[in-house]
């Protein structure tokens, strides 16, 4: 049997998709019996009222705090330790390490994000790339451009596709909302919201009801208030959320870029149709217009292709990424 250390400082207080990801694959992984999961994050790692976890900061402990989870991770005896995010030891060692990249946004839209993150991005990134024994990716899309962008060697990447949890499959109770278009994501500048707001308004014009719902909170893309277009409704539970996503007339998704789309494979197993768009407010508007005339047709087709998304498989293509470096 296998010991891993996974990091979950990320996952305790977010709702956000990466620590979504590394609870879901978490308790995957607690599932089978060839692995045991320790889970590294809070007070086993760096002790409350210490003076290092004074230090740490949330932009300083991404160079210090994984350091002192190897550490912890080799104390415990784990065979590997894995990061489900970016960011883990700059210099090869013990236990192996494993990292989850799930998209390279910083590098392809650098202005994206805030000043830290390139600094990060630059003189970080590539020292973290080249200390990881095996790098996950939720896509091939985001494993070739590693492969092309940053030069990683692809013998070194594993395309690892998430899943979704049972609880989008089952029945949502009725919503006493009206209709409504969703958005569910952080607001920062990439998910490109400011996009979908003005495509709603061009949809108000036309006549439309469906108000625009947004879900998620923090980012810096800024705060949305509501207004007859937009309803902001902040974080909700998994409970919340799987009504949002099956009440709603569909999921829109107008991001410059995803590593993969967590929201889109919720939804369609929620029964939502998803519309995503590329290229300026007016094809978004027209869209979402498609979509929901097309709703019962989407909603069949989306649910099957979720089926094939679990993180039962998740768990089980990582576990052999883990017995590679055994």
């Amino acid at each position: 049997m296998l010991t891993i250390a996974l990091d979950a400082e990320h996952t305790r207080h977010s709702q956000a998709g990466i620590a979504r990801y590394g609870r879901s694959l978490a308790t995957a992984l607690r599932k089978r019996s060839d692995l045991s999961v320790i889970e590294l994050g809070g007070g086993n790692v760096v002790p409350r009222g210490t003076l290092q976890k004074k230090l740490l900061t949330a932009r300083h402990d991404l160079l210090w705090y994984p350091l002192l989870a190897r550490r912890k991770a080799a104390d415990v005896g784990a065979d590997i330790y894995h990061s489900p995010l970016l960011r883990g030891p700059l210099t090869r060692g013990r236990p192996p390490f494993v990292m989850t990249v799930h998209d390279l946004v910083p590098v392809r839209w650098p202005e994206t994000m805030p000043r830290w993150h390139r600094i990060y991005t630059r003189r970080v990134m590539p020292r973290l790339l080249d200390a990881a024994d095996r790098i996950i990716t939720p896509s091939k899309d985001t494993a070739d451009d590693l492969n092309a962008l940053l030069h990683v060697p692809a013998g070194k990447i594993r395309v690892v596709p998430n899943g979704v949890d049972d609880l989008f499959f089952g029945n949502a109770p009725s919503s006493a909302n009206g209709p409504y278009v969703l958005f569910v994501g952080t607001p920062e500048p990439r998910k490109n919201l400011r996009r979908l707001v003005s495509a709603m308004t061009i949809l108000h014009e036309r006549g439309f009801r469906e108000k625009l719902f947004v879900v998620g909170g923090g980012g810096w893309g800024g705060v949305f208030a509501n207004s007859e277009t937009v309803h902001s409704v902040g974080r909700v539970g998994d409970d919340e959320l799987h009504s949002l996503y099956a009440n709603a007339s569909c999921l829109a998704l107008p991001s410059l870029h995803e590593g993969f789309g967590l929201p889109a494979l919720e939804a369609m197993a929620s029964g939502t149709p998803v519309v995503a768009g590329r290229a300026g407010a007016l094809p978004e508007a027209d869209g979402i217009s498609r979509g929901i005339g097309e709703r019962e047709r989407l909603i069949a087709a989306g649910r099957e292709r979720a089926k094939g998304f679990t993180w039962d498989r998740a768990a089980a293509l990582t576990a052999a990424v883990y017995r590679e470096l055994m």
